[in-house]
């Protein structure tokens, strides 16, 4: 993964979100050369997802070129309380 890129995205997500400081963000690798992840931050508490998304794209996109926006495939927008939520929930079994 270019790393550059990679500070650069956390950057802009950093700035998308600058009332919270301790926002969590990882970033990973997607094969072949394609990065995903997720902020987590209270900033989205009052926020809907579209609102979310909208807030951290318009970020990526001051911060980006369209070519180094197009490595982006996706970015998860929760509030910590969300994601554990989500984490802890049981699995769905198919049947």
């Amino acid at each position: 993964m270019d790393a550059n890129l990679k500070n650069r995205i956390e950057t802009a997500l950093r700035k998308a979100c600058p009332k919270d400081p301790s926002a969590r963000i990882s970033l990973e690798e997607v094969p072949p050369d394609k990065i995903a992840g997720y902020i987590l931050s209270d900033t989205f508490a009052e926020s809907s997802p579209s609102e979310r998304q909208e807030l951290i794209w318009k970020q990526l996109d001051d911060e980006l070129s369209p070519s180094e926006r197009t490595k982006i495939v996706f970015i998860v927008t929760d509030t910590p309380e969300e994601f554990e939520a989500i984490r802890n929930a049981p699995a769905a079994t198919g049947s």
